[in-house]
């Protein structure tokens, strides 16, 4: 098999051949038909996460070696099976593959927040992934059949939708109405995955800031009531006086997909009172935080890390029941791996990039 993978840390990915999985056991091995570039990706191909104050997360810490296949946003077709796989699961059948795979047992996992497994083996962050034309995934019950969506947009919906339908579950969505204001930090490919299922599960105005041009022209074209330049100086203001126009009651909820201190401090500061703000992105850094304040408005902050499989599934039930999903995806040979990379860390990127193998 073809795999591009991580050689050393921050440099150019290479395209090696390596053996291809034999499944075993639950095992089933697919070809990949398409992969999702990812923001994450990024973190990953540079060897740490940053947590802010000088302080790093280094990849190696998680027990991932060297060389290394990035790719966690797969779908693709089943071409061998272990001898345990149940029946159910044909040889020739097309799958969206749920990457965030879970032990099962951890305190987590019981709890019911699998995503955040203690012991994980996460294709494409954990376990080598789908920048790849074969993956292996462990058991039949990560597959999700996509019959009815285009593979592009199936794949991505493993991340990027994912992520940002199991943020929004965390805003009180049915209790907002058209009086109400939702604030969408970043319009990304997740940012624009969140206009599209906002839209489409609650009657808020979708106002989305971002310091892009081109992506705030995106997040209009996806459905976004207004726009903001987040760098502007009156960035604060502008939201607020959007919120509050035509007898607007504010901003029920942000939403960060960008993850720096900056992007959090517009999405607290733009709250109303008893306002939920929803942490998503990884970009990095820290924050500092006036305590009092807190109680005084009666904020709630959330953290937000993509999405269970039963979301999953719930997502790509929406989607093929007819829910529009307004992201721009563009598609790459497997082997521009390392330029679809760059041009996201360039912020070139409007939508989503997805690998053909």
């Amino acid at each position: 098999m073809r795999a591009m993978q991580i050689i050393n840390w921050g440099v150019p990915l290479e395209l090696r051949t390596c053996k291809t999985p034999i499944p075993t056991g639950e095992e089933i091995l697919l070809r990949v038909d398409a992969c999702g570039v990812c923001h994450s990706d990024l973190h990953i191909w540079d060897g740490f996460f940053d947590l802010g104050n000088d302080q790093k997360f280094a990849i190696e810490e998680r027990g991932v070696q060297l060389p290394f296949t990035l790719g966690h946003e797969p779908v693709g077709t089943v071409v061998a099976k272990g001898a345990d796989v149940s029946s159910i699961v044909e040889i020739g059948e097309s799958y969206a593959v749920y990457p965030w795979i879970n032990c099962g047992e951890c305190q987590p996992c019981q709890n019911r927040l699998t995503q955040i497994c203690d012991a994980p083996k996460i294709i494409g962050t954990r376990v080598n992934g789908a920048y790849a034309d074969h993956v292996l995934v462990p058991r039949a019950e990560f597959l999700v059949d996509y019959k009815g969506i285009e593979p592009e947009l199936a794949c991505i919906l493993g991340c990027a939708g994912l992520t940002s339908y199991s943020a929004l579950k965390k805003v009180e969505l049915d209790s907002l109405d058209g009086r109400d204001s939702l604030l969408i930090i970043g319009s990304g490919g997740v940012g624009l995955a969140a206009i599209s299922i906002a839209r489409a599960l609650c009657d808020a105005r979708i106002i989305v800031a971002d310091i892009d041009p081109s992506k705030r022209d995106a997040a209009l074209q996806a459905g976004a009531a207004k726009v903001v330049d987040a760098n502007a100086e009156n960035a604060l203001g502008k939201i607020d006086v959007l919120a509050q126009s035509q007898e607007g009651m504010g901003v029920a909820a942000s939403i960060d997909f960008v993850g720096l201190p900056q992007t959090m401090s517009l999405g607290l500061n733009a709250l109303r009172k008893g306002g939920q703000h929803i942490h998503v992105g990884l970009f990095g850094g820290a924050h500092s935080l006036s305590l009092p304040p807190v109680a005084f408005r009666m904020l709630r902050i959330s953290g937000s890390y993509v999405g269970t499989l039963i979301e999953f599934r719930e997502l790509i039930a929406l989607v093929r029941d007819g829910m529009e999903m307004a992201i721009p995806i563009s598609t790459r040979p497997l082997e521009e791996a390392s330029g679809a990379l760059e041009d996201l860390r360039q912020g070139k990127i409007v939508g989503r990039v997805v690998l053909k193998p």
